[in-house]
């Protein structure tokens, strides 16, 4: 399958031990936020009971994007929190599969695990953290629905013979109302206050001392999968098991990003979502735009071309006459092109904004230190004139 993208997301369910040393995991239903990947929207569920293995669970891959159509592969593992462990894998590749959003049974990939299989590979921890592959075919373009009878494009359907030692993939479960419970308390992904609990600083392997020499730990093989900058500062470092002490205890310094925006972006980085931000002045607009503008940067460093969108979308929410001109030169020194033309068709909506804006001091400043502007400027006011 080479040329084809593969992205990796994380999926974290509870799990504690019992008196009697067996595994118990989280008894409830528990669903990731929506992300996106390959340019489509998707969810990760974890049913505490399978349909298929009474002593099984069922992890299902949901495509959420309306009326979309995608050909993958998937696979499965089971991630250690010490780096010295390798991946432990649950489900091989599969072959490649057709989804269709529009067809519920065609929409979601179910992998169902026996619980014998996670007990024997899971430690003295309390979560499981799964890592699921998806790998989109890039090279043969998807059949189209309608042209295919549908009896011929819905799978098989699988018996329920009884229980084999391997995962296998089916369609989505119907899962009974009194399996599914109300959201827990325990959160389904990773939140900040995860990522260094108090006295549990040992699961993580890796410590970050950022400018003020305010000390976050997190673990490499999350921050690595999610950014590629991350990845090639942490794996290519210590293997032996006493260079990797070495490196747990040595912080990496990062002193040229502010230690709000550094929580903000693990934060990204282990839940895919923002949360609420507040600048160094408070929660007024303008402390918010520079928080959104100095992560933006950041995930720009890192990498996170996600989040960078995301900072994007944020900041064209706050345009204004009086900010217009800033924001249009920040764009252009970051090369955003969603806020720059964002900016750009802000200015050109009618004829009495675009003259106030051009006679503002900040856009006589903006036109002689990014000249080149004033072309995209031109273009999008004749295009707008001629719509």
């Amino acid at each position: 399958m080479a040329g084809n993208q593969t992205i990796k997301r994380i999926f974290e369910v509870p799990v504690f031990n019992a008196a009697d040393s067996t595994l118990r995991i989280w008894p409830c239903f528990h669903r990731s936020p929506v992300f996106t990947a390959g340019g489509y929207e998707w969810s990760i569920s974890y049913y505490p009971k399978s349909i298929y293995d009474r002593d099984s669970i069922d992890l299902c891959l949901q495509l959420e994007s309306e009326g979309a159509g995608v050909t993958i592969s998937s696979s499965l593992a089971l991630l250690d929190p010490m780096p010295s462990q390798p991946l432990s894998t649950l489900v091989e590749e599969s072959p490649l599969m057709e989804l269709d959003q529009a067809i519920t049974s065609r929409s979601t990939v179910t992998h169902w695990v026996p619980k014998s299989k996670l007990s024997a590979l899971v430690g003295d921890q309390d979560s499981l953290i799964f890592m699921w592959a998806i790998t989109f075919l890039t090279q043969t373009p998807m059949p189209v629905p309608h042209t295919v009878p549908e009896l011929e494009l819905m799978p098989l359907p699988l018996p329920l013979p009884e229980p084999e030692p391997e995962p296998k993939m089916a369609a989505m479960p119907e899962v009974p109302a009194e399996d599914v419970a109300a959201p827990s308390p325990v959160p389904a992904t990773w939140t900040m206050t995860d990522v260094a609990p108090a006295g549990k600083v040992s699961v993580t392997d890796v410590t970050y001392s950022v400018a003020g020499g305010e000390i976050f730990h997190a673990h490499k093989v999350i921050l690595a999968t999610r950014s590629p900058v991350f990845e090639a500062e942490l794996l290519g470092g210590p293997t032996s098991t006493a260079e990797a002490s070495q490196a747990l205890a040595a912080a990496i310094e990062v002193d040229d990003m502010r230690p709000d925006v550094f929580k903000t972006l693990l934060h990204y980085i282990y839940t895919d979502t923002l949360p609420a931000m507040k600048g160094e002045a408070g929660d007024d607009e303008e402390a918010r735009s520079q928080m959104t503008r100095h992560l933006l940067v950041a995930a720009d460093w890192y990498g996170l071309e996600g989040l960078k969108l995301l900072c994007e979308g944020e900041l064209a929410k706050t345009l204004g006459e009086g900010n217009m001109a800033e924001m249009l030169a920040f764009a252009d020194d970051q090369y955003c092109s969603t806020l720059k033309d964002a900016c750009v068709g802000f200015m050109v909506a009618s004829p009495e904004r675009m003259e106030r804006v051009v006679a503002s001091y900040g856009y006589q400043q903006l036109c002689l230190r990014h000249p080149l502007i004033l072309v995209d400027v031109l273009e999008k006011s004749l295009m707008f004139r001629k719509a």
